[in-house]
């Protein structure tokens, strides 16, 4: 007579934990992943701050929240004071407009965190952004 353990498995994109008979699953049944046991690789948009992990090894053309393209965009880096200057007085302008955050990053194709960092540096009210 064969006894049947259960062995613990591991969900490496939600963290789920459960036994199983079987050696090797298909799918997690938490979130029903067919790719539980590979390393998670995610993906971060530079303009509107969403991470989502791919279902293939290709690089996504676009975010899936913002539909953009220039989601995988570097970073900025500033290496003059008076060219952040231009950029924050550019940003506060369209901001003062009415423009949201998220349509400034989008119209400046620069990453929302710099639009809200310009934008709540500029004021003193603890008045909730406009996204």
């Amino acid at each position: 007579m064969t006894v049947n353990r259960r062995a613990q498995k591991v969900c490496s994109r939600c963290g789920h934990t459960w036994l199983s008979y079987m050696s090797s699953p298909i799918r997690c049944p938490s979130c029903g992943t067919y790719h539980w046991q590979e390393r998670p690789v995610s993906n971060v948009c530079n303009m509107c701050g969403h991470t989502w992990f791919s279902r293939s090894e290709s690089i996504p053309t676009r975010c899936p929240k913002c539909k953009t393209r220039q989601w995988k965009q570097p970073e900025v880096v500033y290496t003059k004071h008076e060219e952040r200057a231009n950029v924050d007085s550019e940003i506060l302008s369209m901001y003062e407009s009415g423009m949201g955050c998220v349509s400034i990053a989008m119209a400046t194709r620069k990453p929302v965190s710099v639009v809200i960092d310009a934008v709540m540096n500029s004021r003193d009210d603890n008045i909730p952004l406009r996204m």
